[in-house]
């Protein structure tokens, strides 16, 4: 059953900036002056409700830019108008329509292109709607005016946070799938969004994956993460914001080639995640069936992950992970194969690989584990404790048993807002 997304708070700072936006329209209206129009004001104070910060003083400058250009075009050509007594509407309209090309012009050789529409806008606003007032200069002082009002009302709200003291002295870890993400997708930009918030805060968050730094970057794209992140089911601690990996868990390399010598055997095929200095890359032979195919065909397509033959493969790189993707039956048999010969060296999972009939089986060093990363992780970051949240019962300290998402960053605001785990 589809569930409609919760009113954000966006939606509500969106028509609390609007509303004020009209009580100053009303106040003006009260004074023995030019009142304006308020729906400049409420247009600029909803362009700059942004989900961050950031975004929001980038909108407003983009805005203010915009408005001032568009208001001196706008005067000179009134100004052109009165003086060279055109009154026939069909010559300003033209006329008006042939200064468009210097107002964007102007804004391409000051380097401010995302600020062309607004020039336009405002610009158009003027030249096409008070081409024939007495006094066009009250109406362009009103008319930027009203926007720089929207554009003070939009940051002011926008940045307005109610104090909350936050528990900032614990490390919260948590998975992806069905945890933070929900299986529907549809919770991904609202989750970023107040992760970006939360983060801000100076809470300690990080996560927890299955997945490489490089599909973790692709999905998590636009998380401004300020703590290292565990990858790689527990092989790997990787700093995102310096684009290096803290701490690693590899197989040696007599344990790797066995591992290597025991899939060939079965006549699988293998994708080996292995560290050359500072990146990650994934070596690749002759696939075995479709569903691994598919896996290559999509993933090789991202720009964050590296995919090179087995051929150019050579001993001194550290392999953190040995990834089999093939039908259930002889996945089981690997499996029982490998742990019979390396059972306690290394450490295998088997999942489902999202493709019928087929399940993914990784090998990792028996170090490679979330809770030696973790104890690494909460370290590194000097936090006192660390709450975990996950998807499967019993194996962390908040169980998600409904579906993720939003949900999940609900129980996290909540978590680190009077720092108690139930």
């Amino acid at each position: 059953m589809n569930r409609f997304p919760p009113i954000g708070q966006r939606i509500i700072k969106s028509a609390v900036a609007v509303a004020l936006c009209m009580i100053v329209y009303h106040i003006r209206s009260l004074l023995p002056i030019e009142n304006g129009i308020p729906f400049y004001s409420a247009l600029a104070a909803l362009w700059c409700m942004q989900p961050s910060v950031d975004t929001t003083k980038n909108n407003a400058g983009q805005r203010t830019f915009g408005t001032v250009t568009g208001a001196a075009y706008g005067l000179v050509f009134l100004n052109f108008l009165y003086f060279s007594k055109i009154t026939e509407p069909i010559c300003v309209y033209l006329l008006a329509s042939a200064v468009v090309i210097p107002v964007i012009y102007s804004t391409v050789v000051l380097k401010k292109r995302n600020a062309s529409f607004f020039s336009c806008v405002v610009f158009l606003s003027i030249a096409l709607t008070h081409s024939f007032d007495q006094d066009p200069y009250v109406f362009v002082f009103n008319r930027v005016l009203d926007t720089f009002i929207g554009i003070g009302i939009g940051v002011g709200i926008n940045e307005f946070h109610i104090p909350i003291k936050h528990d900032n002295e614990t490390l919260y870890v948590s998975g992806i799938d069905d945890v933070l993400i929900s299986s529907d997708k549809r919770s991904i930009p609202f989750s970023k969004v107040e992760l970006n918030r939360i983060i801000k805060s100076g809470v300690k968050f990080s996560i927890s994956t299955v997945r490489t730094s490089a599909e973790l970057i692709s999905v998590m794209e636009g998380v401004e993460f300020n703590q290292p992140v565990i990858v790689m089911d527990g092989a790997a601690l990787y700093d995102i914001s310096e684009n290096r990996y803290i701490e690693t868990f590899s197989m040696s390399y007599d344990i790797c080639s066995r591992v290597e010598q025991i899939i060939e055997e079965a006549d699988l095929h293998y994708f080996e995640s292995a560290l050359c200095d500072s990146t990650l890359l994934t070596y690749y032979g002759k696939m075995k069936n479709q569903a691994e195919k598919d896996y290559f065909d999509k993933m090789h397509r991202s720009l964050y992950i590296n995919f090179i033959s087995q051929t150019f493969r050579h001993r001194g790189e550290k392999v953190l992970c040995l990834t089999v993707i093939a039908d259930e039956n002889n996945i089981a048999i690997l499996k029982r194969k490998l742990l019979t010969s390396l059972e306690n060296i290394i450490r295998v999972t088997v999942s489902n690989s999202g493709y019928k009939g087929y399940n993914c089986l990784k090998v990792f060093s028996s170090r490679a584990t979330k809770h030696e990363m973790i104890e690494k992780l909460r370290e590194h970051t000097g936090a006192e404790k660390v709450v975990t949240f996950g998807s499967i019962k019993g194996e962390y300290d908040v169980y998600i048993h409904d579906g993720g998402g939003n949900a999940t960053i609900k129980k996290l605001k909540k978590l680190y807002r009077n720092g108690s785990v139930h």
